[in-house]
């Protein structure tokens, strides 16, 4: 695995004397996390450790799309949900997790944001630049009328471009896109069927290896593509329209 850099990410809550600030005033900018280097590691269960059940989450950067924090069981994850969110809506205080994102390009990359929220996406902080290795993640199928389906986002770069692999239940297939100033590019599509159905836990998993991306759904391999050139960048999920998708476990390997 090529990981440049794995941070963990410690939320502090701003408080006044008047008690804390509710993080879902749109008015009010989110928690600034205080990042620390850590030595790489599976994140799993700890990735959305600290968060605010209810709230945008701090750890995942949302890019685009309604995304908060859930609970059950006593197990925490995160919820994206296509269902009211409008194509074009920008993020909230995304000059701030630009800045935390890509340090030395944030305004770049800020400007390519806005060019394009087309698809709900975010960034997981705490996994720095991923080249070679495997991404997985929990996900489970709530709804969406015209998409149910779940998506890892990898390489993405200083100017907004990335690669996303999603699993559609309505089909049963896999595809594989390159996102390229917004705008979708379809790499593959098809692979082997599987069957998920709405509600159940299933995993997605990808690996890459140089230009040689391969996917799974369950322990189904369900794609292989090798892309022109190695990929390498910031990874996260990704999604379309008015899907709900829940997420648990994201991990690196």
């Amino acid at each position: 695995m090529r990981i440049n850099r794995l941070v963990g990410v410690l939320v502090i809550a701003a408080t006044t004397a008047c008690g804390a600030a509710d993080p879902q005033d749109p008015a009010l900018p989110l928690p600034q996390p205080v990042v620390v280097e850590a030595t790489p590691a599976i994140l799993g269960d700890a990735w959305l450790k600290g968060e605010t059940v209810g709230a945008e989450p701090v750890m995942f950067a949302v890019l685009a799309g309604d995304w908060a924090v859930r609970e059950e069981a006593g197990e925490r994850f995160l919820r994206v949900d296509g269902t009211n969110w409008k194509v074009g809506t920008p993020p909230r205080v995304l000059s701030e997790k630009a800045a935390t994102l890509f340090p030395a390009s944030a305004a770049t990359f800020e400007k390519r944001v806005l060019a394009g929220l087309q698809f709900p996406s975010g960034v997981v902080r705490q996994a720095g630049t991923f080249g070679d290795g495997e991404l997985q993640v929990d996900f489970r199928l709530i709804g969406g009328a015209s998409d149910q389906f779940a998506s890892l986002l990898f390489g993405l770069t200083e100017d907004g471009n990335h690669y996303a692999f999603r699993y559609n239940t309505k089909d049963g297939d896999t595809a594989l896109w390159k996102v390229v100033n917004g705008q979708r590019e379809r790499l593959h599509h098809g692979g082997v069927p599987v069957a998920v159905k709405l509600g159940e836990w299933r995993t997605l998993r990808l690996n890459v290896e140089g230009s040689q991306v391969s996917g799974w759904v369950n322990d189904v391999q369900a794609l292989t593509f090798d892309l022109p050139a190695a990929v390498s960048g910031r990874v996260g999920l990704w999604s379309k329209a008015d899907s709900v998708t829940d997420y648990r476990r994201f991990a690196l390997k």
